[in-house]
């Protein structure tokens, strides 16, 4: 045990007293978080219309019974009447983001409207409204008027009324809405996270030392190589961890920005940052069991980096399962290491925690973890390995 604690102390003491290491460590956290916020300031920014806005629209045929519409209190809108000849100007100034919006109504619009009977067989009056949806205040007042005009047509052939009265009938709250984007966004992001530190740490602690040829003298030693390897995966582990704390905290810091002010570390509590800390944990352990072993078989810590790459895409897709939303509630799917970590920290932010689940998770990932280990162990007594014979 004493042995495994000085390789742990050796490995953290190079780490961490190293100074382009620690800017490795701090670093990416500190780039997610204003990377992230000023993602989402601009995305504020380009969300915002000015509230002094003035809509332009251009009418042909103008109905006098849809006045009402042009003067809501909802927006500014200054309307302009014009001829069937000037179609191709407004379109092409459309097109350039100078007008808003063009409505076409045909001749006697409102009679024919009134008079056309379903069940006729004919085409009904028809509106057309040309917009242009890369421009906000374009998409912005086209919707207004398409809900307007849809919900004009809905009371004159109206049959039945659904969410009639004006009261809210989506009835998530704005924290809800804030924890299923963090639960389809964090899980993928975190995955990431925890390889990338991973991999650039235990890349560089194995392989690096076989490139600079001071694993003989570690190897040479009375510590078992068992110990060496144990030692190597808990400090591995540690740092990994700093990293990745690094980088998640940056991100949750930079939600608020990114997603609004509703979200913020607060809607957790501590049980929850605990499951979701063990999980991370677990998750980390398999990680760098997985890079060590490439490690020790690579020559290089290049040779070590371009062999992990094929396992960080795989993560990566795995991670994206998050984007459906929500966790599977499919038992078996959980003996899938990864995967049930994606899944399993899907469900702990989303604050509906399957403990069964969770406990197979763990384990499950602690046995890999073990297995690897083993297999590491292996490699650290293989003289072929270790020394490139």
């Amino acid at each position: 045990m004493q042995n495994i604690l000085t390789i742990v102390q050796k490995e953290l003491r190079r780490f961490f007293t190293d100074r382009r290491m620690l800017i490795t460590l701090i670093l990416p956290g500190l780039m997610i978080f204003l990377l992230y916020s000023l993602m989402g300031s601009i995305m504020q920014e380009t969300d915002t219309i000015p509230e002094d806005y003035v809509y332009q629209v251009y009418v042909i045929n103008p109905v006098t019974e849809f006045v009402p519409i042009d003067q809501t209190d909802l927006y500014t809108i200054e309307t302009h009447v014009i001829t069937t000849e000037d179609i191709s100007t407004i379109k092409t100034q459309i097109a350039d983001k100078t007008v808003d919006l063009l409505i076409i109504y045909e001749p006697d619009f409102y009679n024919l409207m009134m008079a056309y009977n379903t069940s006729s067989g004919t085409m009904a009056p028809k509106v057309e409204l040309f917009h242009n949806t890369s421009k906000n205040e374009s998409y912005t007042i086209y919707n207004y008027y398409l809900y307007s005009l849809n919900n004009f047509e809905s009371t004159i052939t109206n049959k039945f009324d659904i969410n009639r009265d004006a009261i809210p009938y989506n009835l998530a709250s704005a924290t809800d809405m804030s924890i299923q984007f963090v639960t389809m966004l964090v899980p993928f992001l975190l995955i990431t996270f925890l390889f990338t530190a991973s991999l650039s740490i235990a890349s560089e602690s194995i392989a690096g030392e076989k490139e600079r040829g001071t694993i003989t003298t570690l190897l040479t030693t009375p510590t078992k190589r068992s110990e060496i390897a144990l030692g190597k995966i808990i400090a591995l582990s540690i740092t990994a961890l700093a990293s990745a704390a690094s980088s998640f905290i940056g991100l949750m810091l930079s939600l608020p920005k990114l997603i609004g002010e509703d979200f913020t570390m607060a809607m957790y509590d501590v049980g929850t940052y605990v499951l979701l800390f063990s999980v991370i944990i677990s998750t980390v352990l398999i990680f760098v069991v997985l890079i060590s072993i490439i490690s020790a078989y690579a020559k290089t810590i290049k040779e070590a980096s371009s062999l992990a790459m094929p396992f960080m895409i795989i993560i990566m897709l795995v991670g994206i399962s998050s984007m459906l939303g929500s966790s599977t509630t499919d038992t078996l799917m959980y003996f899938i290491p990864v995967y049930n970590s994606v899944q399993s920290i899907g469900f702990i932010l989303g604050l509906s925690v399957n403990y069964l689940h969770l406990f197979i998770t763990i384990v499950i990932n602690l046995v890999l973890v073990g297995l690897g280990t083993w297999l590491l162990t292996r490699m650290f007594n293989s003289e072929k390995i270790m020394f490139n014979k």
